[in-house]
């Protein structure tokens, strides 16, 4: 089996797809090693194992709505596209949603995952309880408010096999998305704060190529106008994908059309192959007061960057709590990269990494990196709090694999 782009090919011995609790238990239980998966949309060896992968796609996948509580309990293998239309056909909505929705809630929650906004969280910080699989097959409940919580929530799988997660809902709620083009980066970059509030999602689209535009996608919630003009930017005539020349159909809707939440907070629909396919991913965080800089220091390799690119997408994630988070108690700049399938890109991310070194970055943990294990203890602050947590939580190393071995140190 491979990843979703077919970069990685993962090695397991043995593959499991338990359809009850009590199988999970069992096969948790009786594995010297064990590693959960869920839809593969990640860009590294993050959900390998040389022994026992499960996939939790076969549980039962049936959500459960606490309306005096305002959340919803949802299995782990749940896509977030199925979850969102579940959701909205009750009249309830999450706070945000990543561009794809094919993602599992359980892995997107495991690594730190998100959308754009600056008032909002990542998708990690609606989790309000989760219920896991320990090393010795029995279950534990982990709530907001109990001792390391923050701890378990963006847990890389190392924590235990996640069953299920409540999530804080809200009201559903209408979006209506409008792209302007002609964004330089110099204008974007001097007014970064500004342009990732002008909605409630806000994505900024380059290529870093020479000419230097860009694109703005705009989500505003219902009640909010979309300005006629953005700086030198103006409004798309005709429907955008975010990878230039390609046919934009897969895409969710736009020109300033009114609809639900879950059908114009992702850019793709959920039907359709997202982005290219044919890419890797990497994605560095840095504080958004340090973004304008970040961005300068960026653009005297913008040629390198452009030569291997399909697309760079830039958004803005508040600042959480939660220990592994790459956002944690730092409100961010996301600055991704969907490279095209080529070998140089993996030097060119070291690249990338040494120019934004000095800004402290964090890397997107389901993305390709290279940061050492000692560059992420300088600039996670509660790496070491996680290193104790899950070693009291699971003495043998069970959960892990080589690549979080190699992630952490251990």
């Amino acid at each position: 089996m491979r990843n979703w782009a077919g970069t990685v090919t993962f090695q397991d011995s043995i593959a499991e797809y338990p359809e009850d609790l009590d199988s999970l238990k069992r096969t948790v239980s009786t594995s010297s090693r064990v590693r959960a998966r869920g839809s593969a949309h990640c860009f590294n060896a993050i959900a390998d194992t040389n022994s026992v992968s499960i996939n939790l796609e076969k549980m039962p996948q049936e959500i459960q709505i606490d309306k005096e509580s305002k959340t919803v309990r949802v299995p782990a293998g749940l896509k977030y596209g199925e979850l969102a239309t579940a959701l909205h056909e009750r009249g309830w909505a999450i706070h945000n949603m990543a561009s794809l929705p094919h993602i599992s809630v359980a892995g997107a929650v495991a690594t730190g995952t998100h959308g754009s906004g600056v008032g909002n969280g990542n998708l990690a910080t609606a989790v309000r309880s989760l219920e896991l699989v320990l090393p010795d097959g029995t279950t534990k409940r982990i709530s907001q408010g109990d001792e390391d919580f923050e701890g378990y929530v963006v847990g890389l799988g190392l924590t235990g096999v996640v069953v299920n997660l409540d999530l804080a809902i809200e009201p559903t709620f209408n979006i209506s998305q409008t792209v302007y083009r002609g964004m330089s980066r110099e204008t974007y970059a001097a007014n970064i704060k500004e342009i990732m509030s002008l909605a409630y999602s806000v994505s900024y689209f380059t290529t870093w190529a020479a000419a230097g535009g860009g694109e703005v996608w705009a989500k505003f919630k219902s009640g909010s106008t979309a300005p006629t003009e953005l700086f030198e930017a103006y409004p798309a005539t005709s429907n955008r994908h975010p990878l230039p020349g390609l046919n934009p159909e897969p895409c969710t809707e736009q020109m300033g059309v009114s609809g639900p939440w879950h059908l114009r907070l992702p850019h793709f629909k959920m039907e359709f192959t997202p982005s290219a396919g044919d890419e890797i991913q990497s994605e560095f965080f840095v504080d958004i007061k340090d973004a304008p800089a970040a961005f300068a220091a960026l653009e005297q390799i913008a040629p390198q960057i452009n030569e291997i690119l399909w697309v760079s997408e830039i958004r803005a994630i508040a600042a959480d709590q939660l220990w592994m988070s790459p956002h944690f108690q730092r409100d961010s700049i996301g600055i991704h990269f969907t490279w095209k399938k080529v070998d140089a890109v993996y030097e060119m991310v070291k690249v990338v990494e040494s120019v934004l070194a000095p800004f402290k970055y964090r890397p997107h943990l389901g993305k390709v990196f290279s940061a050492s294990p000692q560059y992420l203890a300088s600039v996670m602050p509660k790496m070491a709090d996680f290193k104790k947590l899950i070693n009291e939580i699971d003495l043998t190393n069970k959960f892990g694999n080589e690549f979080t071995d190699q992630l952490l140190g251990r």
